[in-house]
């Protein structure tokens, strides 16, 4: 069982950092483009999604196989986890339904700001860093925690990679999006305020 684990995990430390590599290349290199991907029959696309839905589906398993290697008490994560559940989960899933499949998947679509897309640019990353945490509470895994946490550094860094994509297909309308709503939570701001665009695309 122990050798099973160790592959599991090894694989899934493999894959995030395959994609934290190749999303820091997008974001730093100017023709370098993998996420969002050019196209859906792209290597780019393939590689990205293969790989995410080995670690989407295998994050929780590992947890399941390294259960209570973490050492917290057992009521304050279930609270917390289920907390984080309640609120990730319906958040995140309505924010897929609004945005669509096809533009989840990182390909071009609809502008889309309305819904939970107006409190948040990036909706699903947060969600996506909440339901991690959820599963490193509920499963209690210390193995969970150490992959856990470069998967939800890819969704904090993913909307750098994406901001200057949008800006191309959608133009002044994503600049005064952006102008108004924080690229990962909080509430819109009126648009007639009046402050430096560049400085509120960079705000948390």
């Amino acid at each position: 069982m122990i050798g099973v684990v160790l592959i599991h995990f090894s694989i899934l430390c493999l894959c995030i950092t395959l994609n934290l590599i190749a999303l820091i290349l997008t974001i730093y290199l100017k023709n370098v483009q993998i996420w969002p991907p050019p196209g859906k029959f792209t290597w780019q696309f393939w590689f990205t999604w293969i790989s995410f839905t080995y670690f989407m589906m295998g994050i929780p398993v590992l947890g399941i196989l390294d259960y209570g290697t973490l050492g917290f008490s057992d009521l304050p994560r279930f609270i917390s986890a289920g907390i984080l559940f309640l609120i990730a989960f319906p958040v995140g899933m309505s924010a897929i339904y609004q945005l669509s499949i096809k533009q989840t998947l990182g390909l071009k679509g609809k502008f889309t700001i309305s819904g939970v897309y107006s409190f948040s640019r990036n909706p699903q990353y947060v969600t996506h860093v909440l339901l991690v945490a959820a599963i490193v509470l509920a499963t209690n895994s210390s193995l969970t925690l150490i992959v856990g946490i470069p998967y939800s550094l890819w969704f904090i860094l993913a909307p750098f990679s994406e901001e200057q994509w949008l800006k191309d297909q959608f133009g002044e309308e994503y600049n005064s999006y952006c102008h108004r709503v924080p690229r990962y939570i909080g509430f819109p701001k009126k648009s007639a305020e009046k402050t430096n665009t560049n400085s509120q695309q960079n705000s948390w």
